[in-house]
């Protein structure tokens, strides 16, 4: 894949100094957003799975020492309910903190435009494929879900660190099925990272990035020429632009390079 593609609102066109989304493309940096910032309610959510009494009782038969001992105090004695919530809350709190900015493969989705461009009147950012690796989305009909006896396994050495991040970052790529057309993408802004971040505003981050990561800015078909020119005015003179039209067969949205 050459490249992808982000989806941004122009809510005015009276007061183009106030639109975040211009404000953020002029000043080159992105907005990525905690998955308490999603506007679906079930987007990033993992169901945490408690373990039965049998499996609390395999995982202790494989421990010797100390190890053994403190297990069975935290997790098979009276307050293992406790203990078990506590570390729940601690895994939430975790997956609240990943940053994402999300992405996707398709710039002429009718849908996309009228959701996340207010109608076709805002814009889309073609991004440069070879200066991000996001991961594409799962969609499934289920919310994911996460073992939290093998997140403590974790703690104790009988699994790896890495291999519970691993189902964590996969988790928090699941969407359910009705979200499909977005056909999206995810970067995850990894912890070598953040020292791009230029605000930290809680529920999402603006992190810095490079001019020429940008290949083009497709105009939305009903964004006004004086909108078009304040982007170009603003942008550096290299910059490509296109625009989506609608074809000729007038059944689908196609782009239209600009001169």
């Amino acid at each position: 894949m050459e490249s992808f593609y982000k989806y941004c609102p122009v809510s005015s066109h009276e007061n183009l100094e106030q639109e975040y989304s211009l404000t953020n493309l002029f000043e080159h940096q992105a907005s990525f957003s905690r998955r308490k910032n999603f506007n679906d309610l079930f987007d990033s959510e993992v169901h945490i799975l408690h373990p039965s009494r049998d499996r609390v009782r395999r995982t202790y038969q494989k421990l010797s020492g100390e190890s053994k001992r403190t297990f069975k105090k935290l997790y098979m004695g009276e307050s293992s309910k406790y203990n078990f919530d506590l570390l729940v809350k601690s895994i939430e709190d975790v997956l609240d903190c990943y940053l994402f900015y999300c992405v996707t493969e398709n710039p002429v989705n009718n849908l996309m435009w009228s959701h996340y461009a207010n109608s076709h009147n805002g814009f889309c950012i073609e991004w440069d494929a070879g200066a991000m690796s996001p991961d594409k989305v799962t969609y499934q009909e289920k919310l994911p879900t996460l073992d939290l006896l093998e997140f403590i396994e974790s703690t104790i050495g009988l699994r790896t660190k890495d291999e519970i991040a691993s189902q964590a970052w996969v988790a928090l790529k699941v969407k359910l099925q009705e979200w499909k057309y977005e056909s999206e993408y995810r970067i995850n802004l990894s912890k070598r990272a953040h020292e791009l971040i230029v605000k930290d505003l809680g529920k999402f981050a603006l992190v810095k990035f490079q001019p020429e990561w940008i290949k083009s800015i497709i105009f939305g078909c009903r964004m006004p020429q004086k909108t078009r020119d304040y982007i170009r005015g603003n942008m550096p003179e290299n910059t490509a632009y296109q625009e989506v039209v609608i074809s000729p067969n007038g059944n689908c949205l196609v782009l239209k390079r600009m001169v």
